[in-house]
């Protein structure tokens, strides 16, 4: 029996319903359930968790795009993170009712409070048939330069005929299609083909980079997704990695970078690991533990990162020995001095500049362990670096930190690096990753 989001026989049996053969609603329940109403929303009449249960009951899609557009989605929300109940139900059927909510709303929710946030769960789980409405369709807090964040959630979810089908509706005019392929094509150029095929690829991007030895990939697409991340706001997930944070709890520790490449092709990645936090969850639930948490950028992931979901966890461990005074001199711990005010747990915050003095391996295992986070096959790892001239971006940076990774030498040296495969043009800039130099807040003997 499938199952959805919602406990379709605990919703049937609170309201003496017997679900029939197929383990959904009589199909004459649902249909007078959904004729009752025009109005979908959560306290409504029917409740919307019921109403619900009954568009995933009736006959097929087509029925559920008439009754689904018919509705007023007065409080377009349903639960569940990766809600596509009506795609496990009724398949690519499902499509024309998604369009037709594409057609109020463009954009979707990138989080289950947020309006049509289903929509977008249920796009991505269609196949090829669903290429024309991803390519239309633009999520909330997308940070890709082109607006392409769905549609390469989409390509990476249904591989290589979703490609073929993107390739297609190009090769016929569609305007949208073109233009992404060419953004795509621009970031890893073999790989884009690759997954056309060389005929389709040829009548969509024209012939392959010819041989007078200009590079296939370049810098300039690279530093356009680091700046608009840079300049991204933060909705589901967090675009940039800030050393200032915006809000308690989140103190600076560290900040690391791992650059790869795929060894055959142009896919690349940047992995940002960032230690950071005031209180790490050990004997009791802490709300906003420390975390080393993860941002990544690239051909094969998503940009940014969400919080917690997107990290690696403090070692408990590490908190079991005490910090006293002759260590905390010994290796200038500034105790009582931090970036962010209010500190919850002191120990906390000067175990965790201990061991980034003494033991940082703790914190950062080898590179080979954490590059797999940027989905690459076979990948080569170019870059290990913690010290450099990081950038908080222009949507939440400050003083010389509001700036563009464009504008930052060691991130535009960071492409160079990328694109030649040369680990040696990597610049440091005047590095400002260490945590003593952004201390604000306390004196030394606070």
């Amino acid at each position: 029996m499938t199952e959805y989001s919602i406990p379709l026989s605990r919703i049937a049996e609170a309201h003496g319903i017997a679900l029939d053969a197929r383990g959904l609603f009589p199909l004459e329940t649902a249909r007078r359930l959904v004729g009752s109403t025009s109005v979908y929303e959560r306290d409504g009449d029917p409740p919307a968790v019921v109403l619900w249960a009954a568009l995933l009951s009736l006959e097929d899609g087509a029925e559920l795009a008439r009754e689904g557009a018919r509705l007023e989605w007065r409080f377009p929300y349903l639960g569940g993170w990766d809600n596509d109940d009506a795609v496990r139900r009724y398949g690519a059927e499902a499509l024309p009712w998604l369009e037709a909510m594409l057609a109020r709303a463009r954009t979707c929710g990138s989080v289950p409070a947020e309006p049509f946030y289903f929509v977008g769960t249920h796009l991505l789980a269609i196949g090829p048939e669903a290429a024309s409405a991803i390519l239309r369709a633009r999520r909330t807090g997308d940070s890709d330069p082109d607006g392409l964040d769905m549609l390469t959630s989409w390509l990476k979810r249904h591989g290589k005929p979703a490609w073929v089908a993107l390739g297609e509706l190009a090769s016929c005019g569609d305007s949208e299609a073109k233009r992404a392929l060419d953004a795509l094509a621009k970031r890893s150029p073999t790989s884009v083909r690759r997954q056309l095929g060389k005929e389709l690829a040829k009548r969509v991007l024209g012939p392959a980079t010819g041989a007078d030895g200009t590079p296939s990939l370049t810098i300039a697409p690279i530093l356009a997704i680091l700046d608009a991340a840079a300049a991204s706001e933060i909705h589901a997930r967090m675009p940039w990695p800030a050393l200032v944070a915006q809000a308690p709890h989140f103190e600076f520790h560290a900040l690391r970078v791992v650059v790869a490449r795929a060894k055959k092709g142009d896919d690349w990645g940047v992995l940002v690991e960032v230690v950071q936090g005031d209180e790490i969850d050990h004997d009791e639930e802490v709300r906003w533990p420390a975390t080393i948490q993860q941002y990544t950028y690239g051909t094969q992931v998503e940009t940014g990162g969400a919080y917690l979901f997107d990290a690696r966890p403090i070692p408990r461990k590490l908190v079991s020995e005490p910090v006293d005074e002759d260590t905390c001199a010994r290796f200038d711990l500034r105790p009582g001095q931090s970036i962010t005010q209010g500190i919850a747990d002191w120990k906390c915050v000067l175990t965790l500049r201990r061991t980034l003095a003494t033991t940082p391996e703790l914190l950062f295992p080898p590179a080979a362990k954490v590059v797999r986070a940027l989905g690459l096959r076979s990948p080569e790892i170019l870059l290990d670096v913690r010290a450099l001239e990081h950038v908080d971006g222009t949507r939440y940076g400050a003083g010389d930190r509001k700036r563009l990774p464009s504008a930052s030498p060691s991130w535009r040296s960071i492409a160079e690096v990328i694109v030649t495969r040369d680990p040696s043009r990597f610049d440091p800039g005047t590095p400002n990753t260490d945590w003593r130099s952004m201390l604000r807040f306390g004196t030394p003997s606070a």
